[in-house]
């Protein structure tokens, strides 16, 4: 489809009263600085040009390990940590993100078989189902998050895991916590949420691993794993409790987001006409669910006419380089037709998202569904957005049909 078939609107966001929250205000506004600069307030460094955090985000001197000693004046502030510079918690740092190799490519290369693409292919009738599921309700409204993003998602990742699906409803509240964790360790009422949220996760890990597990699901094999001695208990915890925060949290926020950004922009009738998996691709450029992701420098590193020390922060900014006007025609406008050849919706390098795949069938399911059901959407009311702990949640989207008539 060409890119003069559709109708490209400017941010949708701006201006919007309806909008309690307004994401291009969050992080755009850092594009009228340089590429890459230093905040003397944090202590650390700013990288919002495309082209830079492409660069960096494989540069062999950053570390993904922040979380073992990425503290910032926050934390001095709050008198928070562990007083030897670590974040969040000893689980979350033994999570295969936030390591370097060799143990980041061992733990990764254990799971990668469940995310292939012809792993991926085989949920397809299963992901289906559910969305068909899902949206079968004779109704005249449907919230997005609640009735079609969160329980998908949860489903998903369920089937991912190997764990019953009624278990999904549990998900959210953990995963919400986990995130506050990985921003805002540094309040005690984080920390505590947090860390039970963990605590409550592996209870769960823990009473599945006693039972019989589906072959071939993520838990099966990392207990056939520890059982061969390749791996400890405490991996087992690590990687499950991050595929759970990682396969739920950011694709139902993904299919949420989407969902506003097309009503916003007023392409709904668009999206109708256009490739889906382009489509899905533009929406992930354009509001993606991972606003930013944080590196270490272990030496020092020369950019942008800058020079990053050695245990500097590193704040890499995805969405605005992902609105780049060097690399991206009219960044702000979202346009279905839009043919991308890269974003970094997922990262980009050795830590490019595992299950990136997936994310995306489930939001064309999800945007395929919603097209079906209702060729004409609109707002029923303004989404509603909270803030939990210094995460942006969509807490609610409810919409209905575009057409009078029904």
């Amino acid at each position: 489809m060409s890119r003069a078939s559709t109708a490209p609107t400017g941010c949708p966001y701006q201006g919007d009263a309806g909008t309690t929250t307004d994401p291009c205000r969050d992080y755009l506004g850092l594009r009228e600085d340089e590429p890459v600069r230093w905040d003397e307030d944090l202590e650390l460094w700013f990288v919002t040009g495309f082209r830079e955090a492409t660069s960096l985000l494989h540069h062999p001197s950053l570390s993904s390990a922040w979380p073992e000693r990425g503290s910032t004046p926050l934390h001095a502030a709050a008198g928070g940590g562990s007083g030897d510079g670590a974040r969040t918690s000893g689980l979350v740092r033994k999570w295969f993100m936030f390591n370097d190799n060799p143990s980041h490519r061992r733990a990764r290369r254990l799971v990668a078989p469940l995310f292939s693409a012809d792993r991926v292919a085989g949920h397809r009738p299963f992901i289906q189902e559910v969305v068909e599921e899902l949206l079968s309700k004779d109704r005249d409204s449907l919230d997005v998050m609640g009735d079609l993003a969160i329980p998908l998602s949860g489903r998903v990742i369920c089937r991912i895991l190997g764990l019953d699906a009624a278990l999904a409803p549990h998900l959210e509240p953990w995963a919400l916590d986990v995130a506050a964790l990985l921003v805002a360790d540094y309040m005690p009422d984080v920390v505590t949420r947090g860390h039970a949220a963990l605590e409550d996760m592996t209870g769960l890990i823990d009473q599945a691993l006693e039972g019989d597990l589906p072959e071939g699901s993520a838990l099966h094999l990392l207990r056939t794993a520890q059982q061969d001695g390749e791996i400890e208990l405490q991996d087992v915890w690590a990687t499950a409790s991050f595929l759970v925060y990682a396969g739920f949290e950011t694709t139902s926020s993904f299919i949420g987001k989407a969902v506003r950004s097309i009503l916003h922009s007023g392409s709904w009738a668009q999206l109708g006409e256009a490739d889906m998996g382009a489509a899905v691709e533009e929406l992930l450029r354009f509001d993606t669910s991972v606003q930013q992701v944080a590196r270490l420098a272990t030496d020092t590193i020369e950019i942008a006419g800058k020079r990053i020390a050695a245990g500097d922060l590193v704040l890499i900014m995805l969405g605005t380089a992902n609105r780049d006007p060097e690399v991206f025609d009219r960044p702000d406008h979202l346009d279905h037709g839009r043919r991308i050849t890269r974003h970094l919706g997922f990262g980009h390098g050795a830590h490019y998202c595992l299950g990136a795949g997936l994310a995306r069938l489930e939001a064309q399911f999800a945007l395929e569904g919603l097209r079906e059901k209702w060729p004409t959407l609109r707002f029923r009311e303004p989404p509603r957005t909270r803030s939990h702990f210094g995460i942006t949640v969509l807490e609610h989207l409810v919409v209905e049909s575009g057409d009078p008539a029904l």
